[in-house]
């Protein structure tokens, strides 16, 4: 067995998740598949206008690594950043966990976020 074959290497430190993103209806919708995983090791959060996706995936069974041919499945830590479009109701977002599909909804608004201040003559 060539060490080449082994694709390993690739999965240090922290992975990535893959993530569709787009509108419906009213809503901006983020899913990711994230298969592998329980509901427990899933945290989303919202900092800003930044969308934080974290988790861990762990292996049904502990593998020593002399004994893989293969290996393509990425377990361990992973996360995901998503920069939110302005207009959103960030107070309204909902995230679903179903059949190892994360899905998260956040309604769009109208309002502006401008708001007018006062000018006064007084110190």
């Amino acid at each position: 067995m060539e060490e080449d074959n082994l694709h390993h290497s690739q999965f240090q430190g922290e992975g990535t998740l893959s993530v569709d993103v787009y509108y419906k209806d009213d809503e901006l919708v983020i899913i990711s598949p994230i298969a592998g995983t329980s509901l427990d090791n899933i945290d989303v959060f919202i900092e800003g206008d930044i969308l934080i996706i974290k988790g861990r995936r762990t292996p049904p069974e502990e593998i020593p690594e002399s004994a893989y041919e293969y290996r393509e499945c990425f377990w361990g830590p992973f996360s995901r950043t998503i920069a939110l479009p302005k207009k959103l109701d960030l107070t309204q977002t909902r995230a679903f966990y179903h059949n190892g599909v994360l899905m998260i909804k956040i309604p769009k608004t109208t309002e502006s976020k401008m708001r007018r201040i006062e000018i006064r003559t007084d110190l």
